[in-house]
């Protein structure tokens, strides 16, 4: 184990520095030793909650692994340091904490189910029992991370920073170590936003002891790397406030560092006040530049200047998102097989090989195609176009995309081949018919040689076919060629508008 020597706290081998205040860890000289036991293990709170094991030690709490005893469920519990425990400003803070996460019912937000008090003096917290990484662990081995991965996470953080705004709560407090990243089995990350401990109910008025005790001269509330300049300053806040420290986890997300670090707090928060951050493609050059921008936007020092609140911020971002062709939860309509191939290749063994890049630059292509823009008539006279009546402002529609079934028409073509196959063997009969017919025509129409008795000896030659049965012949022809005639005309006919 290694410990922080300006804070105490021990961490992993795997942590080379402090992740709160930056300072070098060193090796804990009290591991020859055997740790002190938790005297609150096997401790059971008002009758109901028992802890069985210590998951995280924080600036006013432990929280512990524990189990409903009444229902047999698994629980975690935050219970206020004893030595907070005669701090009316602490217990306040703590007791606005379970009001501000209790007041809340989104999918991102830790779900808060108890508060209380027991008789010998402990306060604490009933929370939901998550399984997974804080933001702080993932950053401390992985940063910077991947745009898309990013952008991803801090929708969701986003999404349940923008209900409390709804609700009327500011955090105040926001940074990695507060943002949890559930992880399940064949299931999409899952954020969980915590820690509301200093967190104001904009919606409520406090009590005049509260203000007292909460505004203490000299004390500098918050994680002085993500508070926003008026904060720093002690000004009162907005939910600007709370985008801006969104703005820098996601600068460090895409960094793997924060804009402003110091020795001190009091360091930080100077630069926090008085200097501009450098731009994150100056440390990650493939950062695209319109995601940078909405960093920025973030980032600005003056709350007017950014998004008035997450709500904002976060569609902000998602339509950056969007725009750049970057996959992530809020997505509606999943690529399709041929979309996958076509930014893709097939492998010798018959795999699927996926280009990430192609295929967002095919999804950010078809985003940008499905917008079209009516010009003015204005626009169109000025360049010399002619054109008819249209509208007179500048709109743009999206298109309407209708999808039709193949069943009518497939049905429709079956049949018209039915028919056309019905046709074509009637006229092969008819041809037959014809052909068989002929002989038996031209054998009656050919005159027999006849002889007359007569008294004179001579021969008589026999006479040539009579003109009437030639006559007789040719309409019969021409009813027969007209009959065929008609009939390929009838089936030219279908084959052009079999409908």
């Amino acid at each position: 184990m290694l410990q922080c020597p300006t804070c105490g706290r021990h961490y992993s081998p795997d942590f080379e520095i402090c992740p709160e205040d930056q300072s070098p860890l060193q090796a804990d000289t009290t591991n020859a030793e055997a740790p002190p036991t938790d005297p609150m293990l096997g401790h059971t709170l008002d009758d109901k909650y028992r802890l069985d094991a210590q998951l995280g030690v924080g600036g006013m709490g432990t929280v512990y692994r524990a189990r409903h005893l009444l229902i047999d469920r698994p629980v975690a519990v935050k219970v206020l340091n004893p030595r907070f425990v005669e701090d009316e400003a602490a217990r306040t803070r703590f007791q606005r904490e379970a009001r501000a996460a209790g007041r809340l019912q989104h999918t991102n937000a830790v779900t808060v189910t108890d508060y209380g008090q027991t008789e010998d003096g402990y306060v604490y917290i009933v929370m939901e029992l998550l399984e997974g990484r804080t933001l702080r662990d993932i950053l401390a081995k992985e940063a910077p991370l991947e745009a898309a991965r990013s952008v991803s996470l801090m929708l969701q953080v986003s999404a349940a920073v923008a209900a409390a705004h709804e609700a009327g709560i500011i955090h105040r407090d926001l940074k990695p170590a507060n943002i949890f990243i559930v992880q399940r089995a064949e299931v999409p990350s899952l954020v969980k936003v915590l820690d509301f401990g200093i967190a104001k109910l904009a919606a409520e008025s406090l009590e005049e002891d509260e203000v007292k005790a909460l505004t203490q001269v000299g004390a500098m509330i918050g994680t002085p790397r993500y508070m926003s300049p008026e904060q720093c300053d002690g000004a009162e806040l907005t939910p600007a406030a709370d985008v801006y420290s969104l703005g820098v986890i996601l600068y460090e997300m895409l960094t793997g560092t924060v804009p402003f670090s110091g020795s001190t707090p009091l360091a930080i928060a100077m630069k926090h006040t008085s200097e501009l951050p450098r731009r994150p493609r100056e440390f990650v050059a493939s950062i695209p530049p319109a995601l940078e921008d909405v960093v920025l936007h973030a980032l600005e020092k003056r709350p007017q200047d950014r998004p008035a609140n997450a709500a904002e911020f976060r569609q902000e971002l998602l339509t950056t998102a969007d725009r750049l062709g970057l996959e992530h939860a809020s997505i509606t309509s999943s690529p399709n097989i041929e979309a996958l191939r076509s930014a893709g290749m097939e492998s010798p063994s018959g795999r699927l090989v996926i280009d990430i890049s192609k295929l967002r630059e095919s999804r950010a292509a078809s985003s940008d195609a499905t917008e079209v823009t009516v010009v003015s008539p204005a626009v169109m006279a000025a360049a010399g176009v002619v054109h008819s009546p249209a509208p007179s402002n500048n709109r743009s529609f999206s298109r309407l995309s209708v999808s039709f079934s193949n069943r009518s028409t497939k049905q429709l073509m079956m049949i018209a081949a039915a028919i056309a196959v019905v046709l074509m063997l009637s006229l092969a009969l008819i041809a037959v018919r014809s052909r068989r017919s002929a002989p038996e025509a031209a054998a009656v129409a050919s005159p027999s040689a006849t002889q007359t008795p007569e008294a004179s000896p001579s021969p008589v030659a026999s006479p040539s076919p009579s003109p009437k049965r030639e006559n007789r012949q040719q309409p019969e022809k021409k009813k027969k060629e007209s009959n065929i005639g008609t009939a390929f005309k009838k089936f030219k006919r279908i084959i052009k508008s079999p409908f």
